[in-house]
């Protein structure tokens, strides 16, 4: 009896020791997590965000917006934050690198999809096809496009700040552009800002 008291003192002490350790850890690691020290760093500092404003998108097409904001040079950081506002769910919005011609594009849909694609000599590659993603606010709740390209070409995509895809493409020339398209009736975007590091 006594020896079965004295082993259940043994492993209750160690259970508290393994519970306060437990507790420790979780903190340290909420800490960290709410310093900051987890989240995506930009590739240069951001130097400010562009206001930018809603876009009506005809119903059945696709509608390009060059902003006459050129791509940086050598490695950056682009992030828009933009929203489905009215019209036609069936619909997708996003950011535009490149020309009209030679392009890279990135695009979520107030249905939850997303899609990557590049068009090169008017040749269109797809680098993700649209398909669902968890991380893809729905509705008219805004999403964030973060786009780190790289010097040697090395893209990396994040939606609302969660890591998407990282590979390697044709670098992007020519200047930022905003993408719409309508699967059915009008849609209307509200494109907020766009922030760029230098």
């Amino acid at each position: 009896m006594t020896e079965i008291h004295r082993e259940v003192q043994t492993f209750s002490r160690a259970l508290r020791v393994f519970f306060v350790l437990l507790m420790g850890g979780t903190a340290v690691m909420i800490a960290l997590i709410q310093s900051g020290l987890f989240d995506p760093k930009p590739m240069g500092e951001w130097v400010g965000e562009r206001p930018l404003s809603p876009q009506m998108i005809p119903a059945h097409t696709q509608q390009r917006f060059w902003l006459d904001e050129a791509l940086p040079a050598g490695a950056y950081s682009l992030r828009l934050t933009a929203a489905y506002q009215d019209g036609e769910t069936d619909s997708g919005y996003g950011l535009l690198l490149g020309s009209e011609n030679d392009h890279l594009a990135v695009a979520v849909s107030p249905l939850g999809y997303l899609f990557v694609w590049q068009v090169t000599e008017n040749e269109t590659n797809v680098i993700l096809p649209w398909q669902t993603w968890p991380h893809v606010r729905r509705g008219a709740e805004p999403n964030e496009i973060w786009l780190d390209v790289a010097e040697n070409g090395r893209l990396t995509i994040r939606i609302n700040r969660e890591w998407l895809w990282s590979g390697d493409v044709e670098t992007p020339v020519g200047q930022v552009g905003l993408v719409g398209e309508s699967f059915g009736e009008t849609a209307v975007v509200d494109f907020q800002k766009l922030d760029r590091t230098e």
